[in-house]
């Protein structure tokens, strides 16, 4: 059993309702809720042992990344994020201050990007602790970007470095929620996703959707610091961080040609937000052009949960 295999199979059977404009595959689902205005829709999970470690990082901490992820997802489809509500399971006998610290960290952010906390529920149980947020937001007139729009000769842009989320990024990484709506109101972005599960694996989900390959280029791949310091304690190499290690949260785009040099040179962003690491081809699944001219099919590689 894996994840996307069980997503998947969701997918096939589930019926549709005529006011369910964008439905399970997309970083949100988007709802028709007047002639001219779509309510976005996405919702996150997290759980100690899994996607965090109390032992390592604080409580306030899990409450800014809980919100920070549903954040991420809105920035993937270019829209505005605008309120949440916020389900929390806590072990049994959780005091008081802890809680009030999971909150204070879940305010910390959403605070910034001018989210209401607007309901959610709380229970207690003899289990770790889970957090489950459910972000809307709203299109502000825009076309929400969907992962299914890649086109041949497309051009695939990467926000930021990759690689190593797990030595503190993972925690504390910043949505890039302004970067996605300058991109969908200023540029045509033909397809769009934040990296989670990993660059090949998020990659690979665009592709899937759009019925479409890609060749990434080995040497434009934007390593972090925290690559090499991990492939360092693994003794993976570096790029091998970068492409697989997820929680990054970056965004992943594919765009013509003429629209990502547009971008590359754009006053509207500091130099070096973006990088070009690759382009869309017919063939399907992903290739790697080497340093040394070579090039070679890779499996994409990122986390997937049920999969053992």
């Amino acid at each position: 059993m894996g994840e996307f295999s069980f997503i998947q199979w969701i997918r096939e059977r589930q019926r549709r309702r005529k006011d369910v404009i964008l439905g399970i595959g997309d970083d949100c689902a988007a709802i028709d809720v007047s002639s001219d205005r779509l309510c976005l829709i996405t919702t996150d999970m997290l759980v100690d042992g899994t996607h965090f470690d109390l032992e390592k990082c604080t409580v306030r901490d899990v409450g800014r990344k809980a919100i920070a992820c549903s954040i991420s997802d809105v920035a993937a489809m270019g829209c505005q994020a605008t309120v949440a509500v916020v389900s929390i399971c806590f072990p049994n006998h959780s005091t008081e201050r802890f809680a009030r610290k999971l909150y204070k960290g879940i305010w910390s952010i959403a605070d910034k990007y001018n989210i209401e906390i607007v309901g959610g529920d709380i229970i207690s149980g003899d289990c770790p602790l889970c957090i489950n947020v459910t972000m809307l937001g709203r299109d502000d007139g825009l076309k929400p970007i969907r992962r299914s729009g890649a086109r041949v000769g497309d051009m695939i842009l990467v926000t930021g470095t990759l690689g190593g989320s797990l030595l503190g990024k993972h925690l504390h990484f910043k949505p890039r929620l302004k970067e996605g709506l300058i991109l969908n109101k200023n540029f045509t972005i033909h397809a769009m996703i934040d990296i989670s599960d990993g660059l090949t694996a998020d990659l690979n989900h665009v592709l899937e959707e759009s019925h479409v390959g890609a060749v990434l280029y080995e040497d434009q791949i934007p390593i972090s610091e925290a690559a090499v310091k991990m492939s360092k304690e693994t003794g993976k190499i570096p790029l091998y961080h970068a492409l697989s290690d997820g929680e990054d949260y970056e965004l992943l785009m594919t765009l013509s040609k003429g629209q990502a040099k547009k971008i590359l040179e754009s006053p509207l962003f500091t130099k070096g937000t973006f990088s070009c690491i690759g382009e869309v081809i017919k063939n399907s699944g992903i290739q790697m052009k080497f340093l040394d001219g070579s090039v070679r099919r890779i499996k994409p590689r990122g986390y997937e949960h049920l999969k053992s």
